[in-house]
This record gives C-alpha cells, structure tokens and sequence, in this order.
C-alpha cells in the first residue's frame, strides 16, 4: 500500500524523468523564452496608435532584451543584434516616459510638465510614423524561439561554462573602468549586468544558477541604471530649459557618487 499522498507517477512525469538533463533543462528554457516572445509580439501590436501606456513599452523593451540575452546564450550574435536596435527603438519614448514619471513624483512646475507632455507626444508620433510596431513585429517573428534553437548538448555545454563566462566578463569590464568611471563606462557596465541576470534567470530553469547570484545581479543592475537614468534626466531637462534642471543637475551628481563608490567597492566579482 502506498502512503497516504503519494500517487504512482503518471506516463508524461516518469517520460521526463527518464529524459537526460540538459534536455529537460533546455525544455524549462525554452517555455520561457516562448512566453517572453509571445507577450513580447503583444505588447508590439499594443504600440500601433498612441496614446500608449507607458508600462507597455517597458515590457515591451524588457521582453526583447530577455530575448537578446538567449540569443547571446545560443551564441546567435546576429539575432542578438536584431533585437538589441528594437530595444533601442524605442529608448528615447522610455527615457520620456520614466522622466515625466520622475518630475510628477518631484512636484515640478506646471510648465516643466507641459514641455515634457508635448515631447512623450511628439515621440509617439514618431514611432507611430516609422512603422516601429511592424518593424519590431517583423524581427519577432523572423527570431521566434524554434529558429533559434541549438541541441541540447550545445545548451548544456554552454550553462556549464556559465559562471565562469560571466565572472571573467565582469573582471574584465570592472578592470577597464576609469579611477572615476565615466557615463559612458557605467552605461556599458549596466547594459553587460543585465544581460548576465538574464541568462543566470535561463540558468535556474535548467537548475544550475543561483538565486543569490541573480538578486546580486539586480541589486546591481538597480544602482546604475538609478545612475543612468538621472544621467539622461540630466540631458533632457537641459536641452528642453527646465526651470528645474539646476535640482535635477544635485540629485544627478548624488546618484553618480553612489554609483562610482559602489563600483569601486565591488572589486573581482564572486559568481
């Protein structure tokens, strides 16, 4: 007699567990990846005519660059390509979006918001105009999951060198920054963080990655990109003449010591 609670496995539980496991690995993946570019086509068709929410183009962007993170694991760096100019089609339209968000939570004077209301409105247009959707829709669909695909052998060989792929890009990228870490420089150490938290995400479906290791990623991925987005505060509020670029300039510097400082301290990276 069996315990109580336990059943006899069904056919399709004892089918994968007799499958080897970098095959059942690259199945977790593979339905992930199959979601994100599902949502990531929905989103795309979200974006025809404006108005927009804002909160659809950052999934939007977040679903792509996930993508581009698997494609950079499947060693596709054409189709990794690809998808990186979509994220960057719509970058400005996000900074705008984060922006308005960032001078509401600041209390920004009326006129300052009406300038950059006219600009969220202007971008929308112009992403509307250049076909942006179908353009996005198009790669999409061209760089669908089964395309992409590569044997389960390759995949498995790829998780195991991993960690350590990672750790050496981060030693190599933390080595090349200046004494005071340039824009330039913590804009190109975020873009390399975030990538390496989503394919250490792909490594915990195939049940080699570390949750420690990705909230350390998001940490952070958090830090600088505060930093990088003030950054472009900084820009935008000086090049459509805020009166309230001279606060926006303070809380700038504020967030570029905080980033520099935790540079500096993270020395070799530990993954």
């Amino acid at each position: 007699m069996r315990p109580v609670g336990l059943t006899r496995p069904t056919d399709s539980q004892r089918a994968a567990a007799a499958l080897p496991k970098a095959a059942v690995g690259m199945d977790a993946i593979e339905m992930r990846m199959a979601k994100y570019w599902t949502r990531a086509v929905a989103f795309a068709r979200a974006i025809q005519k404006p108005p927009f929410h804002p909160e659809t183009v950052h999934r939007l962007r977040t679903h792509l660059r996930r993508l581009q993170a698997y494609a950079e694991l499947l060693q596709r760096p054409a189709a990794a390509k690809r998808l990186a100019e979509s994220v960057s089609r719509l970058s400005r339209l996000r900074s705008l979006y984060v922006f308005r968000g960032y001078l509401r939570r600041r209390g920004a004077p009326a006129a300052d918001l009406r300038r950059v209301n006219w600009a969220v409105r202007e971008e929308e247009g112009a992403v509307t105009s250049t076909g942006c959707s179908e353009t996005i829709r198009n790669v999409l669909t061209r760089l669908s999951v089964v395309p992409m695909r590569r044997p389960s052998a390759f995949v498995a060989a790829r998780l195991s060198a991993l960690s350590q792929d990672h750790a050496d890009r981060l030693t190599g990228a933390l080595a090349g920054l200046s004494a005071e870490a340039t824009r330039k420089e913590l804009h190109r150490l975020r873009l390399l963080v975030k990538s390496i938290r989503y394919q250490e995400e792909l490594a915990l479906d195939s049940g080699r990655g570390s949750p420690g290791k990705v909230a350390a990623l998001k940490r952070l991925q958090r830090l600088l990109g505060d930093y990088c987005d003030r950054d472009q505060f900084r820009r935008l509020a000086k090049k459509m003449g805020l009166t309230c670029r001279g606060e926006i300039k303070k809380d700038y510097r504020q967030y570029r010591y905080r980033a520099r400082v935790a540079v500096r301290k993270l020395g070799p990276p530990v993954l």
